[in-house]
């Protein structure tokens, strides 16, 4: 699948399923928003549906009937179940008249009847427990593939029935080549989004299209960078700002866990991190400062605080308590100046 950047593995082993015929009737992506969970798994649905694949490489032909009707987002056998407008959560009726009722049809122009269904930690137990059946008993002609940022808060029943496609954050030279070859994107800026999107290609390319998003990106990292060297009251400050909201919450949260994954790797004395430039230097020397017990204990902490959120955690004391539990370093500790 060559339209998909990086994830050689990942694309490497659908397309052997496909191949020899041992397709599987669910697949649950796994990864962190942006990653490109959604996009790999339209191509996936593509490369099922095409009537001439390249077996060999793993790739739809592109210019097939089917192939062309995807591309315009509009082949009756492909079904993308998204909330409604303005709703966080897929509701159960979505999923009974989109997915449900339609898994029962036989597909209408080729082999297989495709569901894309993202941010399956977003439905209510409810709505998974509606689903269950067609994921333990699909027909032949149906194939199912999940998205989850958060597969911790998925039922273990859910998960038992999909195999599991763990997609990693890429490199930033690999978005960085990425933006500026498909994208167009002069390099110094390809490189500045690389380093701001934490192995994420797909924030990277939403970064080039408003670059007010960079810009917010990268003084939120900077101000979560800071509450390591800020005394109680200051983090406590930064706590009632970062917790204004639950969506607010889970941002700040989502992009610290990020950064302090480099901590923990650069604790450990790893020189192959995520980010780039001086968001790098900081996590080399925040990584060495602390070393890695304390480390990996505040990024345990932080996808706690993430999974509570989750939850409907106050978004505030979640914060308050992130912030008391966060590593304290003087700046001349760290090397920062």
């Amino acid at each position: 699948m060559r339209a998909i950047v990086g994830h050689e593995q990942v694309t490497a082993r659908l397309g052997q399923a496909v191949a020899s015929g041992l397709v599987a009737h669910a697949y649950l992506f796994v990864g962190p928003d942006g990653i490109g969970k959604t996009t790999l798994a339209l191509e996936f649905a593509r490369l099922l549906e095409c009537e001439r694949p390249d077996l060999t490489t793993g790739d739809p032909c592109g210019v097939c009937s089917a192939c062309r009707r995807i591309a315009h987002g509009n082949h009756t056998d492909i079904t993308l179940v998204e909330p409604e407008e303005g709703k966080r959560q897929l509701g159960i009726e979505s999923v009974r008249e989109n997915v449900i009722h339609l898994a029962n049809l036989a597909p209408s122009s080729g082999r297989w009847r495709v569901f894309i269904l993202p941010n399956v930690e977003r439905m209510t137990a409810n709505t998974v427990n509606a689903l269950l059946k067609t994921l333990e008993e699909p027909p032949e002609s149906v194939v199912l593939l999940l998205t989850t940022a958060e597969p911790e808060n998925l039922l273990p029943t859910l998960l038992s029935r999909c195999q599991i496609v763990p997609m990693r954050p890429l490199d930033a030279n690999v978005i960085a080549d990425a933006l500026t070859a498909r994208w167009s994107v002069p390099d110094e800026r390809a490189r500045t989004f690389a380093g701001l999107a934490n192995g994420r290609l797909g924030w990277a390319v939403r970064a080039h299209d408003d670059p007010d998003l960079a810009r917010a990106r990268a003084e939120q990292l900077n101000k979560l960078i800071a509450c390591t060297y800020a005394g109680r009251d200051e983090r406590l400050a930064a706590a009632a700002r970062l917790g204004a909201d639950a969506e607010a919450a889970r941002s700040s949260i989502e992009l610290w866990m990020l950064w302090w994954r480099d901590v923990v790797l650069a604790a450990h004395g790893a020189t192959h991190l995520l980010n780039d430039g001086a968001a790098r230097d900081e996590a080399t020397a925040q990584g060495r400062a602390l070393g890695p017990e304390p480390a990996e204990r505040f990024l345990r902490a932080l996808i706690e605080a993430q999974a509570a959120l989750e939850q409907n955690a106050n978004p505030r004391l979640t914060l308050d308590v992130l912030m008391l539990d966060l590593p304290h370093l003087a700046r001349q500790a760290s090397g920062r100046r």
